[in-house]
């Protein structure tokens, strides 16, 4: 990481730089003027590059501060999302998170899975009939879980599940 001692590095080759133009200036041998000439390159460059590592780091720095800003609004918008259900009985002793009756907005009654809630994603259970009638159970087509709502579940015969 890019910092302090890097910017300071930078600053020190400028001043150095700087010191060896003002001897540059006294100079009149023209080998020893080429020797400052090519020290004063030099120095330029390095104060060049801590400069451009400095502003590669703040680049990454801005990126990851507005990738986390991002997150932070999402999991906000969730919080005040998931404020709008509770954790009830879906039916046969099943829990699953419902829509509360004095939430805002015009959305119909409806469930969501739990599994789906405490993943910080809302996933609208659908409701199926399986096994010939004789049960029924809410869906989730995000993690494919079932809840048994109605009826007695037979074991032996189950049904594939669905790929995402």
């Amino acid at each position: 990481m890019v910092g302090i001692p890097e910017i300071a590095g930078a600053i020190a080759s400028l001043k150095a730089a700087k010191d060896i133009a003002e001897t540059m200036v006294g100079l009149r041998d023209a080998a020893a003027f080429q020797e400052k000439r090519i020290e004063l390159q030099s120095k330029i460059l390095d104060a060049q590059s801590g400069m451009l590592a400095a502003q590669d780091e703040r680049s990454a720095l801005i990126e990851r501060i507005r990738t986390l800003e991002e997150e932070v609004a999402r999991l906000k918008a969730w919080e005040a999302e998931k404020q709008r259900y509770e954790l009830k009985d879906a039916g046969n002793g099943t829990l699953a998170y419902a829509l509360k009756e004095d939430a805002d907005g015009a959305q119909p009654p409806h469930w969501i899975c739990p599994q789906c809630y405490q993943d910080g994603k809302k996933s609208i259970l659908q409701p199926e009939t399986q096994i010939q009638g004789r049960c029924q159970v809410l869906a989730c087509t995000r993690c494919d879980s079932e809840l048994l709502i109605q009826g007695v579940r037979d074991l032996a015969v189950t049904r594939p599940k669905r790929r995402r």
